[in-house]
């Protein structure tokens, strides 16, 4: 969040102003859809092929809805492949159309963001400070009010929000 400063802005966040799933599948990538430059000419499909630097050379996208001149305005991935550069941009196959990805959390950053946990487990994440931490037996229904980047697959919670 850009504009913090200061010992008590940078404390975790109490309250919300908007959440993010966490995938727990292995996935270690999100596409920023903030930064989707939605071409012309495509159609709604599966597992269509992108490439780029820094980009994992499986990743492939679902578009799943474009406008009248084939601009895509939704779009979620396919198969992650590897992780890729966090801000690397995606060619998607078939037009001009770029979407970024993202390595850490959208919207992290300049700060990191606290965790609701749904489902009891332990929750291995990249700290703010780039150091890895492993919170051990975390309960069902558990607000954490540390600031992340991003949850690590090693992790056994589940249905996880992260909170900004």
């Amino acid at each position: 969040m850009n504009g913090l400063a200061g010992n008590m802005q940078a404390e975790p966040r109490v309250f919300a102003h908007d959440a993010q799933i966490v995938y727990t599948d292995g996935r270690t990538m999100w596409l920023d859809l903030d930064t989707l430059n939605g071409g012309t000419g495509y159609s709604v499909g599966a597992g269509v092929l992108t490439s780029g630097t820094g980009v994992p050379a499986a990743l492939t996208v679902d578009i799943t809805s474009v406008d009248a001149d084939g601009k895509i305005t939704g779009l979620t991935i396919n198969a992650p492949g590897a992780s890729g550069t966090d801000g690397s941009t995606a060619l998607i196959a078939g037009g001009t159309a770029t979407v970024n990805i993202r390595t850490t959390f959208p919207g992290s950053d300049d700060r990191g963001c606290c965790l609701y946990v749904g489902d009891s487990g332990s929750v291995v994440a990249i700290m703010e400070s780039g150091t890895t931490a492993t919170f051990a037996a975390v309960a069902t229904g558990t607000f954490l009010p540390i600031l992340v980047k991003q949850v690590l697959s090693a992790s056994t919670a589940t249905d996880m929000l992260a909170l900004y």
